[in-house]
């Protein structure tokens, strides 16, 4: 299993990110602490996620900056275009650490009139 993985992003550059499936609880820890949540736009506290993230996964990469790990600063320097990008190439971590909670009205948990047993706590 690779530990790491290098992207390639518009601008040219590159970022070498840790394989999601190797985050551990410290690492959550680790993202959460950069989201201050004291803002209540939902964007910016996206951003700020993603920022914790990207501290915690990018261990390289080629831009002339420190890692977002030594300077969170670092990543409003990052060239615009990179941007979506980088959200992408994130969205397996992010799904791990931020599971996107149960869904109520799935069809699965709702009960069935003609079903003789309730639904399962599934």
């Amino acid at each position: 299993m690779s530990t790491t993985e290098r992207i390639t992003l518009p601008s040219g550059a590159w970022i070498q990110l840790k394989d999601a499936r190797t985050l551990r609880r410290g690492d959550k820890k680790k993202a959460m602490a950069n989201v201050n949540g004291e803002g209540d736009k939902l964007l910016a506290m996206a951003y700020e996620m993603t920022d914790g993230l990207l501290a915690v996964l990018v261990i390289d990469w080629s831009y002339d900056l420190p890692l977002p790990s030594q300077s969170l600063e670092s990543l409003d320097l990052l060239p615009i275009e990179d941007d979506d990008a980088l959200m992408k190439a994130i969205e397996p971590a992010r799904a791990v650490i931020f599971p996107e909670p149960a869904n109520p009205a799935d069809p699965k948990q709702i009960a069935d009139p003609a079903s003789p047993t309730e639904p399962s706590a599934a």
